[in-house]
């Protein structure tokens, strides 16, 4: 499957778990936002190009909890934009972003690995520095927040 150049003016969604927002201003946790896994070079998003934030929350419905070996619940993921041209004028030496186009595709899908032509990928060190990953959590804002509540 062909990877495409996402333009700046294009949104990402990320994945936030419910244990992973703040009880206090209910924005994500900066731990959130680390790559995954964590000693990898990535952090994994849908393009809006290709999902919707609905879409994006739904799939993982289909994905496999790697420790229990069932289906995740969606209901207990919310989901938080990024504009991809903000990622990628974060000025932070040593933490550039770029973001990627990353398809998964298989055929025949996996069970529990379901195909995602909108998956991309967040790529940078976003390391052990709790202070960038707060710049990046201002940097979006909720698609899907805790609640249920869709915002613009």
């Amino acid at each position: 499957m062909e990877k495409l150049f996402i333009p700046n003016e294009d949104y990402v969604f990320c994945r936030v778990g419910a244990d992973f927002i703040s009880s206090k201003d209910h924005k994500p946790r900066a731990s959130a936002f680390r790559n995954t896994p964590v000693t990898g070079g990535n952090l994994s998003c849908d393009w809006d190009k290709y999902c919707t934030a609905e879409s994006s929350r739904a799939l993982i419905g289909r994905q496999f909890n790697v420790k229990t070996g069932k289906h995740k619940d969606p209901s207990k993921f919310y989901i938080y934009k990024f504009n991809v041209g903000a990622v990628r004028n974060m000025h932070s030496p040593g933490r550039e972003q770029e973001i990627e186009h990353d398809p998964v595709y298989n055929d025949p899908e996996i069970e529990g690995a379901p195909n995602n032509i909108a998956h991309s990928i967040m790529i940078g060190d976003k390391g052990n520095d709790e202070e960038f990953r707060i710049k990046l959590v201002e940097t979006g804002s909720w698609a899907i927040r805790p609640g249920f509540i869709k915002v613009a």
